[in-house]
């Protein structure tokens, strides 16, 4: 077959899925059916792939999906709970009081708590939205913002597992990997806070909020480079980055001459507004347990022991052959589920209250959580395509491999000078894809690891670059924006968002391109 053929069919679906959300207006979930379906088409039709192992590797895509899908599942049944019963009217309405202004407000909810959030294993993007909608802001912007949110320190999330995991599976030092992704951290963070601004205000935005925003953006990416330097585990690198950047805006305030708490008089003409509030204790029980949660089970000692104790039932043969080890136990959105169980009887006033949050709960969360499934289904097609079962695993990527024929087509056409400056858009195609920067930098290492040698490029100071666009794209990922759309019932806004946010993470992968081509070129 003829490579720019090739090229194109394998990045049809993920046109397909493009045109269909932004131009058609279709929602992220029946885009998502429709990419899996023409992606197992094209493996079997063109690809050199039987329709068994296009089947397994769906089921292996959905199986590797729980991390997110689940965590979505979970997530959205506590936010549900807390949306029903008040909390998120009074977390609202302590926020106002010590970040009243509008710009505050989103640097302090989506830069730095959002960073916080999805460090431990939490997810900002089901939590916060329900908070931006009773802060005043629009649905597509409550909705864009926090997947904006969710993009500063993506390779430090969920407590560092989109970094450590690739360095796990294919055996090299995580340390290395993790500095030179820091150095891209500055201007990224910075640039993800204005846009932002831009999202929500436009040029007004901008103007109004650049200063808090720069505050953010620069504390998040400079303190990365310092905590992965100084810390002993890469995990607690983006935990510490969000807090600095809390701190710093919180200061920002001070140095301002706003206090950091309003005063008492306009405290409580905010509660009056808002009427009868749940105690703040109360509200953020939730949250505050499973905080508790997430930095017990990341314990090394504490991690083991989980995954040790459920070690029967923790794995499953996905597919061909591979043993999933699932890690239940272990697991962040396990600790979501049992939270919001722990802390139900305080929250929930009724037996009726709590049948109306299982109701809604069920209808806005199967949406996203199938959507987040597919996605990583559509990965892992693309991933095991002209591949075959092999032993206890699958054969090597073939040079008809639906990714190899991407990766190689760029490194052929455009060459040593030009693939740096492009090659960050293949970490923005597979979280686009996947919704998972972990899932893109598994995917595209062993292509960027032959396209690099192919064109004697510094392979790590490519997978950097690609990893750091892979986090970008968290910010047009349609599982994550269903997830969001979904917990404030506004499913079929996927494509506004896009279109909202689209200028902001193009234009930032441009930018890691340039720096990655000028880092070559001058060192």
């Amino acid at each position: 077959m003829d490579q720019i053929l090739a090229f194109i069919l394998a990045i049809l679906p993920i046109l397909v899925i493009f045109v269909g959300l932004v131009f058609l207006k279709k929602s992220g979930t029946l885009m998502g059916i429709v990419g899996w379906l023409l992606t197992v088409v094209l493996a079997v039709l063109f690809f050199n792939t039987t329709p068994e192992i296009a089947i397994q590797a769906s089921i292996a895509g959905a199986l590797a999906s729980f991390g997110i899908s689940l965590m979505v599942l979970f997530t959205i049944l506590q936010v549900t709970m807390m949306d029903v019963t008040g909390a998120i009217k009074s977390i609202t309405q302590f926020i106002k009081s010590i970040a009243a202004e509008r710009y505050e407000q989103i640097m302090i909810l989506n830069v730095g708590l959002g960073t916080f959030l999805v460090a431990i294993g939490a997810t900002p993007v089901t939590m916060l939205p329900p908070i931006m909608i009773a802060l005043g802001f629009s649905p597509v912007a409550a909705v864009a913002l926090p997947c904006l949110g969710y993009d500063p320190l993506t390779s430090f999330s969920l407590l560092a597992v989109p970094i450590t995991l690739p360095a796990q599976v294919f055996g090299f030092d995580v340390l290395p990997w993790a500095m030179n992704i820091s150095l891209f951290l500055p201007v990224v963070s910075t640039g993800l806070a204005l846009g932002m601004l831009w999202v929500a205000d436009g040029i007004q935005g901008l103007k109004k909020g650049m200063i808090p925003a720069l505050v953010a953006g620069l504390t998040l990416g400079l303190s990365t480079i310092v905590f992965v330097r100084i810390l002993p585990d890469v995990k607690l690198v983006g935990v510490s980055a969000g807090l600095c950047a809390i701190v710093m805006l919180l200061l920002l305030r001070i140095v301002q001459g706003k206090p950091i708490l309003l005063k008492k008089e306009e405290r409580k003409k905010i509660a009056a507004d808002g009427g009868s509030m749940m105690p703040l204790w109360k509200a953020v029980a939730p949250w505050a347990v499973l905080v508790v949660f997430c930095v017990f089970i990341s314990i090394p000692v504490v991690t083991t022991i989980l995954h040790d104790a459920t070690n029967s039932f923790n794995y499953i043969d996905i597919a061909a052959g591979k043993p999933g080890d699932m890690k239940w136990l272990a697991q962040a959105y396990t600790w979501v589920l049992v939270s919001t169980i722990i802390t139900a009887p305080l929250l929930l006033r009724t037996k009726a209250e709590a049948v109306n949050v299982l109701k809604l709960w069920i209808k806005r969360a199967w949406s996203p959580t199938l959507a987040a499934m597919v996605f990583f289904a559509i990965a892992y097609v693309m991933d095991w395509s002209a591949r075959s079962v092999s032993g206890n695993g699958l054969t090597a990527a073939s040079d008809m491999n639906m990714n190899v024929v991407i990766g190689a087509t760029l490194a052929a056409y455009l060459g040593v000078m030009a693939f740096p400056l492009v090659s960050p858009m293949l970490g923005l195609f597979g979280g686009f894809v996947s919704g998972s920067e972990a899932s893109s930098n598994v995917m595209f290492h062993g292509i960027l690891s032959k396209a690099t040698n192919m064109l004697g490029l510094d392979f790590m100071q490519v997978y950097a670059a690609h990893a750091v666009s892979g986090g970008i794209a968290s910010g047009i990922a349609v599982a994550k924006i269903v997830n969001a759309a979904a917990v404030i019932d506004k499913i079929g806004i996927e494509g506004e968002v896009i279109r909202k946010s689209a200028a902001v993470i193009f234009l930032l992968t441009i930018v890691v391109g340039l720096m990655l081509s000028a880092w070559i070129v001058l060192f």
